[in-house]
């Protein structure tokens, strides 16, 4: 079984994706999983979200996805952080992660 560098905890944040909705299955001090109906076109990325009252922004690259295979399902991205604001590690750190 692979050992995770970093700490993940679930969660189910409302998050945009090069401004498409998503929502993050997980998440760490570097990267976040992504569920979202769709693919970036590009690997490098901004995810977008609210915490403690304002919008976050956080840049990253797509590591990898999961396609859908069926209607019912979303594209699942793994993203890893590359450039995120002190907001970004302070949400982390209050799910319990940092």
């Amino acid at each position: 079984m692979d050992k995770r560098n970093n700490k993940r905890v679930k969660t189910h944040q409302l998050v945009r994706v090069c401004g498409k909705m998503g929502v993050v299955n997980n998440i760490s001090d570097n990267g976040l999983q992504v569920a979202t109906a769709l693919l970036p076109k590009s690997r490098k990325v901004d995810v977008s979200f609210e915490a403690f009252g304002e919008e976050i922004t956080v840049l990253g690259t797509v590591q990898w996805f999961r396609r859908k295979s069926s209607l019912q399902e979303l594209n699942q991205l793994g993203i890893i952080v590359k450039n995120a604001p002190s907001q970004y590690y302070q949400f982390v750190d209050s799910l319990g992660i940092g």
